[in-house]
């Protein structure tokens, strides 16, 4: 199937954010390998989109084994980014 459109309500909310959050960095839309519940509600016509704003040491990752894990501090910046996030992407301007 195709990718989703970037919508700019999506993208736009996406960027303001991040921003915030990690000043400078750069929002890539990149296409992953791995299948994921997207799959179902792309082929229902939903689009959808895999947002990551949790960091992950990159000397130190642990993805899928039997010790994953993340720091406390990626953690509650995540937990603080998508919450600014699904407000911005819902809040009437």
């Amino acid at each position: 199937m195709p990718p989703p459109p970037l919508r700019s309500d999506v993208m736009d909310s996406l960027r303001s954010v991040a921003g915030k959050f990690w000043p400078g960095a750069t929002v890539v839309p990149i296409m992953m390998m791995w299948a994921s519940d997207s799959a179902r509600t792309m082929v229902a016509g939903i689009p959808s989109y895999g947002i990551s704003g949790v960091a992950v040491d990159r000397n130190d990752v642990r993805m899928h084994g039997k010790d994953e894990r993340v720091s406390v501090e990626s953690y509650d910046t995540g937990v603080g980014f998508y919450y600014e996030f699904l407000k911005k992407l819902t809040t009437r301007n």
